[in-house]
């Protein structure tokens, strides 16, 4: 431990002494016994402060424990060039220290990655995976009790892939968004992008910067409406359910209660009963908004809490410090099925982030089985079935159906299959533009969920994005 200069103790002796001496004089004029009583205590605390600065260094048990209870990046373990590294999942550097300095460190993503990543400063504290892994960076004790043995700095691996997180940032383009991407089989999260963004450097201006919020991590603690992107859900529960899949869409619109405004299809579906395919690939309101009335609440609710809708995944680990998401709220409509029509196609009061949307996507690109996101290989918890397999051959139809000849076509890329859904969530702005997505259809390897603040229709804002984050994604394998 580095002690303080030996003028501090002089100034603190000098400092002692003189207070020590006003208190003396003033209280033996008045109360004698009191002002004693003062002195020994002021006494006793000057003495025990000087004695852990002068002799804290040399105790094994003081530095333990400042190891594990000083959580200041200013704390001497924290600062300097002997930290690990925090590594892409191909080795690449995500953030490492740099030879001779104390704060600054080498961060080659910059604001692509700033919240995933998070920051180290001394005026604004650690974040994100910097934060949960900052004892085994650094060589810290952890665990709930001191440790004898002192740890050497280690370097850290996480799920990210470096190159796909610099695409879906520049894809975003400073656009108010989040973008995940999740490998569908091991639930590790391979992008995970908050835009707008800045440089670990340019923090105070961020806190500043109350319009755009660049410190605000879309991706797990923006809460929005997932608009028709959610029917996925609707399908999904109305297959395993065995219900109908037919429903009239009247072109003037349906009301699910009297006094109601109607429900509205942006692109009316004909005369007739309209199968499930055509209501999917063509995103009707109504008929997902029939189908989760007809549903009922008590189905609703089991499948959302299944899915973990109603609570945030914890993304990573260490000891206890973690990182993850916000909770999804799910509204309870149990006693008005007219609110339920609003669910149904990811209205009314539904709220998701966008990493819940993405591991939505990637239950279905895995057969029906949730596997718990992570950015931390092995920390994925056990895998949940949400719906049979049957079920998810047909939602998988569905969703490549929506690609094939549907609101999702202009993600088609050649040489690569792709199943997904445009959505166009309806807020007090502009309309959030959403997009999410799989493939290969036939052997799922990737996952991607892209989400445009008030960005107006999924195919137009949205999609782009993902597009582009696939063909990259595709280019590397």
């Amino acid at each position: 431990m580095t002690l303080p200069p030996p003028a501090h103790f002089v100034l603190l002796a000098f400092l002692g002494l003189w207070v020590c001496l006003a208190l003396v004089r003033a209280s033996w004029r008045r109360t004698t016994g009191l002002g004693v009583l003062l002195l020994l205590l002021f006494a006793g605390l000057w003495v025990h402060q000087g004695w852990w600065q002068i002799h804290g260094g040399a105790s094994e048990d003081f530095l333990l424990f400042m190891r594990r209870y000083d959580p200041r990046p200013a704390a001497v373990e924290r600062t300097g060039s002997g930290c690990g590294r925090l590594l892409d999942r191909r080795g690449e550097v995500l953030a490492a220290p740099l030879a001779g300095e104390r704060w600054k460190r080498r961060t080659p993503l910059g604001a692509a990655a700033l919240h995933a990543v998070g920051h180290r400063s001394a005026d604004f504290g650690v974040s994100g995976l910097t934060r949960v892994f900052d004892r085994r960076l650094c060589g810290l004790a952890s665990g709930p009790t001191l440790s004898p043995d002192r740890a050497a700095p280690r370097d850290v691996t996480v799920t990210l892939d470096a190159r796909l997180q610099r695409v879906a940032y520049r894809a975003l383009d400073g656009r108010k968004g989040a973008v995940v991407a999740i490998d569908p089989r091991t639930g590790e999260i391979l992008a995970l992008v908050s835009s707008p963004s800045v440089e670990e450097r340019d923090l105070a201006g961020a806190v500043a910067d109350k319009a755009r919020s660049p410190l605000f991590n879309r991706a797990t603690q923006g809460l929005y409406a997932p608009g028709s992107v959610f029917k996925v859900f609707t399908a999904a529960l109305a297959l395993e359910l065995g219900k109908p899949l037919r429903y009239v869409c009247p072109a003037q619109g349906w009301a699910p209660a009297p006094g109601t405004p109607p429900i509205r299809d942006t692109h009316p579906m004909g005369q007739g009963a309209i199968p499930i395919l055509p209501a999917f690939a063509e995103s009707s309101n109504i008929w997902f908004a029939k189908a989760a009335v007809d549903c009922g609440w008590d189905a609703f609710r089991a499948l959302a809490a299944k899915a973990g809708l109603d609570r945030g995944f914890t993304l990573a680990r260490d000891g206890d410090l973690s990182m993850g998401t916000a909770a999804g709220v799910v509204p309870d409509y149990g006693a008005s099925p007219r609110k339920m029509a609003y669910l149904g196609f990811g209205q009314g009061d539904l709220r998701l982030t966008p990493l819940h949307v993405a591991a939505l996507t990637a239950a279905v690109a895995n057969g029906g089985l949730l596997v718990p996101p992570t950015l931390v290989a092995g920390q994925a918890g056990s895998p949940v079935r949400l719906w049979s397999p049957e079920t998810n051959a047909a939602l998988s139809a569905l969703m490549a159906a929506s690609v094939r000849e549907g609101t999702s076509r202009a993600v088609a890329l050649s040489g690569l299959t792709v199943a997904g859904k445009t959505g166009t969530a309806e807020n007090e702005g502009r309309d959030h533009a959403w997009f999410t997505c799989f493939a290969p259809v036939d052997s799922p390897r990737i996952a991607v969920t892209v989400l445009v603040e008030n960005g107006g229709f999924g195919a137009a804002a949205a999609l782009p994005v993902a597009r582009e984050l696939l063909n990259a994604w595709r280019d590397r394998r």
